[in-house]
This record gives C-alpha cells, sequence and structure tokens, in this order.
C-alpha cells in the first residue's frame, strides 16, 4: 500500500479531526503544516508530530513530496489555497464552503476535471444516520415526496472574530451554516431547479462569549425555499440567534415521513400504512405508528471524512460529496443571496449526477389520484 502524504493549510480548531482522523489510517501521515504565522503553524505540528511547518503554501507545496493537501483556512482563503494545489497536480480536501464567490466555485471543480484530480468538498454527510435514512426514500415506504424542510440554528458563533465582519468573511449563516441543511437535502433528494429566499441581519449589535459587545455585518438569519423537478418545495432554516440547537431534516411523503436527528431521535420513520420491520416502535411528535429503525454501520471508506478521501486517492473514484454536487449546493447559497436582494425567484444553472438516484416517479404527484 502506497504511503500517502499531505499538507494542512490552516491551523485553526477545526483541522484538529483531520489529524486525529488521519493517524487511524493506514500509510498515511501529514507532513507538513502552514498558517500564516509561523508560530501557529509549529504549535499545531508539533502537537501532532509533524516534522515541518511554513507560513508559506506555495512553499509548503513546491518544497514537500505531497499527494494532497486539506485546506481549513478562513473562508475567504479557500479559493486560492484549492487552485494553487490543482494546478500543481494535487488532490484536495477542502472545507466548507467551498469559496465565497460563486464565480471561483466554479472555477476550482472545473480545473479538477481538466486535471483528473480528487477534488472532495464538504459538508461530509455520510453519517449513520444519514446513510440509514436513505432506503426509506422510497414509494412503498413514504409514498410520493411532496416535500422537506431542514435546519440548523444556533446561538451564533462565540468567537470575536472574522466571523462577524463581511469584508473578511463574504457571508455569515449561509456560508457557514445553510451549507449544512442544504447538502443534506440536495444529496437525499438530487437537484433543485430554483430558489427564493429572504436573508437579513437580525443582531447587529451583539454579545459573544465572555460578554464582550461587537458589531455584525453578515447574515445571521435566512430562509430558502428550493423547487424541485416536481414542483416540490423544501423549507431550508438558519438562524444565529436560537437559545437552543436544531439541526435537523424531514422528508414529507404522501404516505409516511422520514425525519433525521429530530425529537431525540437519530432517525425515525412514521409509517401508519406499515410497520417498519426490525425497527423499534416510538412515538414521535405525539404520533404512533412511528419507528426507529436501527442504524446501519458504516463501511470502512466511509466512516469519516478522511477514511472516504483517501479511499478515493486509492481507487480513483469521485468522493460522493463530489465537486459537482458540491457545486450545486454552493449555487443555492449564492443565488439565495441574489433572491433576497432582487426579491426574484433565482434560476438554477448547475445540475450533477446523483450518487443516491431516486426512482424519478416519486416525484410525480400529478399523473394519478393519490
Amino acid at each position: 500500500m502506497k504511503p500517502i502524504k499531505l499538507g494542512m493549510v490552516g491551523s485553526g480548531d477545526i483541522s484538529n479531526r483531520f489529524f486525529e482522523q488521519a493517524a487511524k489510517l493506514e500509510q498515511v501521515s501529514f507532513v507538513a503544516t502552514c498558517a500564516r504565522h509561523l508560530d501557529n503553524a509549529e504549535k499545531k505540528a508539533k502537537v501532532y508530530g509533524i516534522p515541518r511547518w511554513y507560513d508559506d503554501y506555495l512553499r509548503m507545496m513546491d518544497e514537500e513530496e505531497l499527494d494532497a493537501v486539506v485546506v481549513t483556512t478562513p473562508h475567504s482563503v479557500h479559493a486560492e489555497v484549492v487552485m494553487a494545489a490543482l494546478e500543481r497536480g494535487l488532490h484536495v480536501l477542502n472545507e466548507k464552503p467551498m469559496a465565497t464567490a460563486f464565480e471561483d466555485c466554479k472555477r476550482m471543480v472545473e480545473l479538477s476535471e481538466a486535471n483528473n484530480k480528487i477534488f472532495m468538498n464538504l459538508p461530509y454527510d455520510l453519517n449513520p444516520s444519514f446513510m440509514s435514512a436513505i432506503p426509506y426514500v422510497s414509494e412503498e415506504v413514504i409514498g410520493k415526496i411532496t416535500g422537506a424542510e431542514a435546519q440548523l440554528n444556533i446561538p451564533g458563533p462565540g468567537r470575536d472574530n472574522w466571523y462577524y465582519n463581511k469584508e473578511i468573511s463574504h457571508g455569515g449563516a449561509i456560508l457557514d451554516c445553510m451549507v449544512y441543511p442544504i447538502s443534506r437535502l440536495i444529496s437525499m433528494l438530487g437537484p433543485a431547479q430554483n430558489v427564493m429566499a429572504e436573508v437579513n441581519t437580525i443582531i447587529p449589535n451583539r454579545i459573544v462569549n465572555g460578554g464582550k459587545q461587537i458589531q455584525s455585518d453578515v447574515d445571521d438569519n435566512a430562509t430558502v425555499i428550493l423547487t424541485f423537478a416536481g414542483g416540490q418545495h423544501a423549507v431550508i432554516r438558519t438562524l444565529w440567534g436560537t437559545s437552543i440547537k436544531q439541526n435537523n431534516t424531514l422528508i414529507y411523503g404522501r404516505k409516511g415521513t422520514i425525519a433525521i436527528n429530530d425529537g431525540g431521535f437519530p432517525l425515525v420513520v412514521h409509517s401508519p400504512l406499515a410497520p417498519i420491520p426490525d425497527a423499534e416502535s416510538v412515538t414521535w411528535r405525539g404520533y404512533s405508528d412511528c419507528y426507529a429503525p436501527k442504524l446501519l454501520p458504516s463501511i470502512d471508506s466511509e466512516r469519516d471524512i478522511m477514511s472516504h478521501f483517501i479511499h478515493c486517492l486509492r481507487t480513483g473514484e469521485q468522493p460522493k460529496p463530489s465537486g459537482r454536487l458540491q457545486l450545486h449546493v454552493h449555487e443555492i447559497m449564492f443565488a439565495a443571496y441574489q433572491s433576497a436582494e432582487s426579491g426574484q425567484r433565482c434560476t438554477l444553472t448547475t445540475t450533477f449526477e446523483p450518487w443516491n438516484k431516486l426512482d424519478p416517479h416519486i416525484f410525480d404527484t400529478k399523473s394519478n389520484y393519490i
């Protein structure tokens, strides 16, 4: 098995999970770190036993014999680092969001395809709850799909840094948080057709961790309506202003409902017409005829982010969260900003080949009585 050598660009807390996940994989190692400030790169390298560190990612890419880089910089820096890596023939694992401008997202995907490189972008949706839900998205279980909703609501980032500065972040809650529920719905249901949205800043004067008062000019309140091919609507919500965290997904069918991470259940299926075999009978939101299926175990190549990325590097397969899938997700986010500004519906121009292919008839609610 050929050793895989990785470089890390970015030294924030988010980088830790990639170091920790890679350490569990055979013949995989980070050989260098890079950060804007050399001492930060050195500190991170010493924590994880990495031999070299840099404050210039171009130098790191040129001097080290790397197979791939992992990019965990602030959002606005993603594009330049990813492009530099792809231009040098390196594979890339990129944190969310892909970039802070849609044109940059397109260029990154096109360059990865032109150079035949693995380009994996987060979010990573292949967790046990999500993967276990997929078999139930069928006419046999929930009937025709009639709609969906998903949300990620939090109090807001507690740190007083670039998150609340539009000049640096180029976006707030949509790019940082709404990317997750959009990605889940698109990965499960396939491409959408158009977007309508309302987006604003509801808390411009914030108190963050430690009681510090700051001013925010980024979006922190966003609601998006996606329309799918059959006319179904998906309502997606993100709010940096709640006292609790909500991070759930619901798929509505004519005769059943699938809920992920809702009401204390990792997965629950409301199926009043037929029981779900080998599932626990539960009450959900006051409804009986609900079932909590056993979660499927993760396969080795999808156990976590790094296991999937390394699997793709070794096999040459593009990841399930592919460049084209995440390009569609990101067009939705940038279209949400455009729709909110213009007050108009935005038609989406991108599409992708879903790895999770649904029977197209599940969206046909008009041909027969249902």
